[in-house]
């Protein structure tokens, strides 16, 4: 057994090996400013590239990396002209594996860069699982600080003539920092690294910053997110499965609730979770709100001009490394989520694929979406890859053909996939309903 899972080690460190790609050098990069933004326990890193083709040729494509210890971690990788904020093409070429780097390219076929010209290009890029509480263990009312460590230069295949990096953290807490050469100074809530200039290609030195970070740090292991349309009623029905768990710093020693009571002005300084706050579409109404015990009382539901506010409470506050699991839901007027196409007569339905992420990390979610009986040439339009997507039959009461359901599933979702997936479908004669959509 163990030589044959040395041999499927070898074959896949080979088939690593093979997919390396020949990065052209038609690009030098004369300027690059990059940015570190917290949000709790997700670290946004922008960066803005003013990039030159030093070549003779026309460049049609630009290249960056990603270190391999850091690729699992990139929940989102998006590229953007800086000016024009018009987002290119961005693809994962392969992976360098003597360099131990991942290899992306930035399409620029609509952007040729001609020899001697400039281009400024934006890259940003979500990273999960990088900020980590120390001390692991805090009293019941410490503050809780976290680390980042990262490249402090800009990953590149090409010459970078100056890279300046700026590490925007919480608050002024800052007990320490450290960047490549020593270069690193605090202004406020900003860290400085750099600037660093005449940066080789393929350069890494790390840079760390230890940081005040009162906030909880939340992950969702599981999401399931149920829609189901009606026509009939003209309803659309979203109820919505969490498993929540704080990966805070934990308790060092047992929870004491006369303390917790009597210290309720300083809670907002500590990592703990007392509540949550749910942003529903204006038309909802009959909001629910239960968990394994039962209903819970403890929320609110309240219309506002352009939306509904649900706030939820949990039973007991979430503590570093405490989990905690409810489901929600509502119902929302049918006629904002879809429309009928005159030009192919098919009914389009536009939902979000998740929505009030917030700063939180869902580490797998499900969105099933079960349309009418007689629903039929179904398709869906998603605005990411996906790991899963699948079209399966759905039976429910006084269903006689079966409904059609639609399962979706993607790993490591933020609040960069808030955006709406696009179901198309056509309906069978004696199933529609007049002047429905």
């Amino acid at each position: 057994m163990a030589t044959v899972r040395f041999i499927l080690n070898l074959l896949i460190a080979f088939s690593c090996a093979c997919i390396a790609v020949a990065i052209p050098t038609q690009f030098e990069n004369s300027k690059v400013i990059r940015s570190f933004e917290i949000k709790s326990g997700i670290a946004i890193e922008d960066t803005g590239i003013r990039a030159k083709n030093i070549d003779n040729a026309p460049a049609t494509e630009y290249y960056f990396l990603l270190p391999n210890v850091l690729y699992k971690n990139a929940a989102s990788v998006v590229a953007f002209l800086r000016k024009e904020k018009t987002e290119l093409e961005v693809s994962l070429e392969g992976l360098d594996a003597e360099r131990e780097v991942y290899i992306y390219k930035i399409n620029l076929k609509d952007h040729v860069v001609q020899p001697n010209e400039d281009i400024l290009l934006g890259v940003k890029i979500a990273y999960i699982n990088v900020i980590k509480p120390l001390p692991a263990t805090l009293p019941q009312l410490a503050r809780q600080h976290t680390t980042l460590t990262f490249n402090a230069y800009f990953l590149s295949p090409y010459l970078s003539k100056e890279v300046k990096t700026t590490l925007n953290t919480p608050t002024q807490g800052i007990l320490s920092h450290f960047g490549a050469l020593g270069k690193s100074s605090v202004n406020g809530n900003k860290v400085i690294y750099g600037p660093y200039e005449n940066v080789q290609p393929y350069s890494f030195d790390v840079a760390t910053c230890h940081f005040e970070n009162s906030k909880p740090l939340l992950t969702v292991p599981n999401l399931r997110r149920d829609i189901e349309v009606s026509h009939w009623g003209k309803n659309l029905a979203v109820e919505e499965h969490y498993t929540l768990r704080n990966d805070g710093a934990r308790l060092e020693n047992e929870f004491n609730r006369v303390q917790f009571q009597l210290t309720a002005q300083v809670h907002s300084q500590t990592n703990v979770l007392k509540g949550l706050v749910f942003k529903l579409p204006a038309s909802a109404q009959d909001a629910y709100y239960r968990d394994e015990v039962g209903n819970v009382s403890t929320s609110h539901f309240r219309i506002e001009k352009d939306r509904t506010i649900l706030e939820i409470a949990p039973r007991y506050p979430l503590f570093g490394g405490w989990n905690y699991t409810w489901y929600h839901g509502y119902n929302a007027d049918l006629e904002g989520f879809v429309r009928k196409s005159k030009s192919s007569g098919k009914y389009i339905l536009n939902v979000n694929f998740v929505e009030n992420v917030n700063d939180m990390l869902i580490e797998n979610a499900v969105v099933r979406v079960v349309l009418p009986e007689g629903a039929s040439n179904v398709k869906v339009h998603s605005p990411f890859s996906l790991e899963l997507q699948n079209i399966v039959p759905h039976f429910t009461y006084f269903d006689s053909t079966g409904r059609v359901m639609v399962v979706l599933e993607k790993k490591n979702v933020i609040r960069n996939h808030e955006l709406p997936i696009q179901v198309t479908l056509s309906r069978k004669q004696r199933y529609l309903v007049p002047n429905v959509c």
